[in-house]
């Protein structure tokens, strides 16, 4: 249980620097639209978060479940583009957010 806050806190680090990556270099200029474009991967992002919910109790079902949205958003990205994977994670986000503020605080 002590180490659920630093699990939790390197993942979150790992998906935010992750989303500053551009997509074709190693670069920071690559800028996401704040919209959603990729309706399909925000709606994905969101359908996970419902899932990862479910685990919200047990520790380490749930830290499994945020290293396999992490390796998610690494798949999308490469396979899909950069945009489609930070739709995916606004989905994941958002949805989070909305149905468990407790742990949307300790995520992001």
């Amino acid at each position: 249980m002590k180490f659920l806050p630093l699990a939790i806190a390197c993942l979150t680090g790992a998906i935010c620097l992750s989303c500053s990556f551009s997509e074709n270099s190693g670069s920071h200029t690559e800028t996401v639209s704040s919209k959603v474009k990729d309706k399909k991967a925000y709606h994905l992002g969101e359908e996970h978060a419902e899932r990862l919910l479910q685990y919200a109790n047990n520790e380490d079902a749930l830290q499994d479940g945020l290293l396999d949205i992490r390796a998610r958003i690494s798949n999308i990205r490469s396979k899909l583009g950069t945009q489609a994977a930070a739709d995916y994670e606004r989905g994941f986000t958002d949805y989070i957010r909305t149905n468990n503020d407790s742990l949307a605080r300790i995520l992001f």
